[in-house]
């Protein structure tokens, strides 16, 4: 029944229910409205998940951290907002350049591995504001937590058993340092455990980010140290080698065989993209094919196949609330090429140079980190 004050039809307010409370009132921009969400891709109730996991957070944008074109490794970091499909350049932000990296990120900050150029190991980590892309500190040093117990808070850290190397905390140096260096790693976050954890690259110990504090912490072997690429959901991370294929529980730190996941083809240039809906996306391939695959988070097992939008790899994987991007890839050479991949209908959309990273011609191989403005409070 529609309802009129004169000649003006007054349209009412949508009714709320569970899976619409702490929503905003929007307008679908043709005379209705819907309860939504800052960076919602629709106001369709169904696609609401009642469950908190999806809605701890509100994913509303990204960042793209270093990267390369050529043999020219980057330092610059890219923020994407993810309602309007916008990339902004903030800048040579990072404390130095690094190719084929990878990071880890908390609700408030991102941790990039740098300092090794365009080929070269490192286990220096830059960090920037997830707030707004600026850097806030980086390592030259560290301090080992050799035989400290993970997420130590203690009152008295030099006395107890953590030794600060030789800089100490002078020049932004804390203990964010990895105990080994790495090149082209896989890493994954515990989004509500908060810790980051990088494996491989040269390495199977994990050097574990205790968000909190920022201690780097090492051990929980994987048997496994080549290069690879990691992913991540609300109970499970999940790592990709060249042939090996495993997964870490974040509920007892431990680290699992294959079970149903993996047995790709692949190597390990083409990433994972993480999601907040109950499944990963991977490619099936070796660099630059068109395969591409939707696992269940739950079990690791193949859910769905399908075709790229076009043959890519080394792509920047940028993690979404209701869809995410690659922010450039590999197709023959490094480029800025951006594309949407939406959750709910595993589709691939080409961007506009909007979308697009921008303060270089092309980059690849990067680490991409995502925020939200209801905890960072809106602000950058």
């Amino acid at each position: 029944m529609a309802f009129f004050v004169g000649a003006t039809e007054v349209v009412p307010v949508p009714p709320g229910n569970d899976s619409t409370r702490g929503g905003e009132l929007m307008s679908d921009g043709d005379g209705a409205a819907f309860w939504g969400y800052m960076g919602a891709a629709s106001g369709d109730p169904a696609a609401v998940d009642t469950g908190q996991w999806r809605y701890r957070s509100i994913f509303t944008h990204g960042y793209l951290a270093a990267g390369y074109k050529g043999s020219n490794p980057w330092r610059s970091v890219n923020k994407t907002w993810h309602n309007t499909d916008t990339t902004l350049y903030c800048g040579e932000q990072l404390a130095s350049t690094q190719a084929y990296t990878n990071g880890v990120w908390s609700d408030h900050h991102a941790y990039v591995m740098t300092g090794g150029g365009f080929s070269g190991t490192s286990s220096a980590i830059s960090s920037y504001s997830l707030a707004n892309g600026s850097i806030r500190m980086f390592t030259s040093d560290g301090f080992s937590s050799s035989g400290v117990s993970y997420g130590y808070v203690g009152n008295d850290p030099k006395n107890e058993g953590l030794g600060y190397g030789t800089a100490g905390y002078g020049n932004h140096v804390g203990g964010m340092r990895m105990h080994v260096n790495r090149y082209d790693f896989p890493a994954a976050n515990d989004i509500k455990g908060q810790s980051g954890w990088i494996n491989g690259g040269g390495s199977a110990d994990t050097s574990r980010m205790h968000f909190p504090t920022e201690v780097m912490y090492s051990g929980w072997n994987s048997g496994t140290d080549g290069y690879g690429c990691g992913g991540h959901g609300e109970n499970r991370g999940y790592f990709a080698w060249t042939s090996t294929y495993r997964y870490v529980t974040w509920a007892n730190s431990t680290w699992s065989g294959t079970g149903s996941w993996g047995g790709y083809s692949k190597d390990r240039h083409c990433k994972i993209q993480s999601t907040k809906w109950g499944h990963h996306y991977i490619g099936t391939g070796n660099n630059v094919t068109a395969g591409k695959a939707r696992f269940s988070d739950a079990t690791g097992s193949t859910v769905a196949n399908f075709n790229k939008v076009r043959s890519y790899g080394e792509d920047n994987s940028e993690d979404g609330q209701d869809h995410g991007y690659i922010m450039g890839h590999f197709d023959g050479q490094q480029n800025n090429h951006t594309i949407k991949q939406t959750h709910s209908s595993d589709t691939e959309t080409t961007m506009g140079a909007g979308c697009m990273p921008k303060g270089h011609y092309g980059q690849s191989s990067g680490a991409c980190s995502t925020g939200a403005a209801s905890i960072l409070g809106g602000i950058g």
